[in-house]
């Protein structure tokens, strides 16, 4: 039996452990269940539109609340955001056995814990190294990640037969607990915060201003390179994307015959996908790049298609079949960028990258909305299919990016200089 690197013991380390797989189950619950109270209570494909529009706006402005973590101490910033989460769930219940819940509330509620998402997320993997050292920091990270992958499969798929059990208010109750346990694990950190550097404890307009600098330098740095393609071609993605997961409730519904739990079954189908995607990116990377995502997304396309028109069981195999291109995306871009952009620009450029990706999702989201307001929400899932299919095709008629070779060869600068 492989010896405990000792790490994994160490008293901190187990209270995160214990915090994330609170966390893990109490937002598998929440995933499903929110959304389903959304529909429920609005009876249109338009307001879950309005709902994803909320939380990926959240996400859009995480560049802006992240930052804030700084300001404050990470055990109490921990714990309070916890508890205040908590307590905002707990009015759920409450006015649905008192006065009657608005779908408004709710997807203002779906905004509101998203934002507080934005805050903690960054607080974690900040703790991390302290606790840990960071000599052991890749370990632990990928034996969190790990954790955290597994966790989202088993949850999500079985906050689907929950809520079919019992209803989404009493099933978004459990996420209230969940997180209320969270809050208490915290509250036994006994890690020393860092002093505050002078450059952290600046005040917030100069670390906006800088960090805007920050990101101007960062789009300098690779306006003439592959990166503005790339980030291109995930915003394309995600748009799509989102299109498709924003009438997945309603879908999964309609292809359940009324059952709440496959929409969970769904949502595991895709996760489960995208971990295949990643395990299978290290067997993958010696295929030339261009062709790799060339004929992957033209199969992604062609079985999200297939989702849209077949029974469930042939359509929820085929929907998680399509999310592995995903993942082998998602790692071989953010490796090439790892290895050849600088040290120094790394964190601006893949902060360019994901606050663009996240931009574009709301957007998808009302479109998305729209869409399975005025058809069927099987449509919608047809769309993603064929943008897919128009990806490959934008791929196949670029020369630069179809001849890409190998992702250890691929040059993302056509140039000497490195500013």
């Amino acid at each position: 039996m492989k010896k405990l690197k000792p790490f994994m013991v160490e008293r901190n380390f187990l209270i995160l452990i214990i915090g994330v797989f609170m966390n893990g189950l109490g937002n598998g619950i929440y995933s499903v269940a929110g959304m389903l109270l959304v529909l429920n209570l609005s009876g249109s494909v338009l307001y879950s539109g309005f709902a994803f529009f909320a939380i990926t706006s959240a996400g859009a402005l995480s560049f802006l609340i992240a930052p804030l973590a700084n300001y404050a101490k990470y055990k109490s910033s921990l714990m309070y955001s916890n508890l205040i989460k908590a307590l905002i769930l707990f009015t759920i219940p409450l006015l649905h056995y008192t006065i009657g819940l608005h779908v408004w509330y709710v997807i203002a509620l779906l905004f509101i814990t998203a934002l507080f998402a934005q805050y903690t997320y960054p607080i974690e993997s900040t703790i991390l190294p302290i606790i840990v050292g960071k000599d052991n920091i890749v370990e632990a990270n990928s034996f969190l990640q790990t954790i955290r992958e597994a966790m989202d499969i088993a949850f999500i798929a079985g906050a689907g037969i929950i809520i079919t059990i019992i209803g989404t208010v009493p099933a978004i109750t459990i996420t209230a607990v969940c997180l209320l346990l969270v809050s208490l694990s915290y509250a036994f950190f006994n890690f020393q915060q860092p002093a505050l550097s002078g450059d952290r404890a600046q005040s917030i307009g100069s670390a906006v201003n800088v960090y805007f600098i920050d990101l101007r330098a960062g789009f300098n740095y690779i306006k003439n390179s592959l990166i503005p393609k790339m980030i291109f071609s995930i915003i394309f993605v995600n748009i799509a994307m989102i299109i498709m997961t924003t009438n997945l409730p309603a879908f999964s519904l309609i292809k359940g015959n009324g059952v709440e739990a496959m929409y969970g079954f769904y949502l595991a189908s895709m996760s489960l996908g995208t971990m295949l995607g990643t395990i299978l990116t290290p067997k993958l990377k010696h295929f030339d790049f261009g062709k790799l995502i060339i004929f992957s997304y033209i199969g992604t396309g062609l079985v999200w298609i297939g989702t849209a028109t077949l029974p469930l069981a042939a359509s929820m195999i085929l929907f998680g079949i399509g999310a592995i291109s995903i993942g082998v995306l998602n790692i071989l871009v953010f490796s090439s960028i790892q290895k050849q952009v600088e040290t120094a620009f790394i964190g601006r450029v893949v902060t360019l990258i994901t606050s663009a990706a996240s931009i574009g999702m709301p957007v998808g989201a009302l479109v998305g909305g729209f869409l399975g307001e005025t058809f069927a929400p099987e449509i919608p899932v047809i769309i993603c299919g064929a943008s897919m299919i128009i990806f490959s095709i934008f791929w196949l008629g670029s020369s630069v990016l179809r001849k890409l070779p190998s992702i250890d060869n691929v040059k993302l600068f056509n140039r000497t200089e490195t500013n």
